[in-house]
């Protein structure tokens, strides 16, 4: 039952990022993790999820989309994740792995 609920909280949140991207913005870790149920700093693993199942299926990496209240930018494990998952980010910069993937993110969203 417990990897029943797990995918349950990653279809929520790959559902709640996708909302995001519809409207163009980002989401703050704190209210993301309160609409999910799970504490800020177990959201990676959720996260991780979520990006690795949508570059599977060759959509955006979703938690692009996820910020810090007090940087206005994606954890580091964002910019990790990314490139592992990747191939094209093994030689760019933080601010270029993150635009790309938050433009991919809108685009989708737009184009659905």
């Amino acid at each position: 039952m417990p990897e029943t609920f797990e995918m349950d909280r990653v279809d929520r949140i790959a559902d709640i990022l996708y909302g995001v991207a519809s409207g163009g913005g980002v989401i703050e870790y704190v209210p993301l993790g309160r609409r999910v149920g799970v504490q800020p700093h177990h959201l990676g693993r959720f996260l991780e999820q979520v990006s690795a199942r949508a570059a599977n299926r060759d959509e955006p990496l979703w938690s692009a989309l996820v910020v810090s209240k007090d940087t206005g930018l994606p954890s580091s494990g964002f910019y990790v994740l990314a490139r592992r998952l990747r191939d094209e980010y093994a030689q760019s910069g933080d601010e270029q792995v993150w635009n790309e993937e938050r433009q991919r993110c809108y685009h989708a969203a737009r184009s659905a």
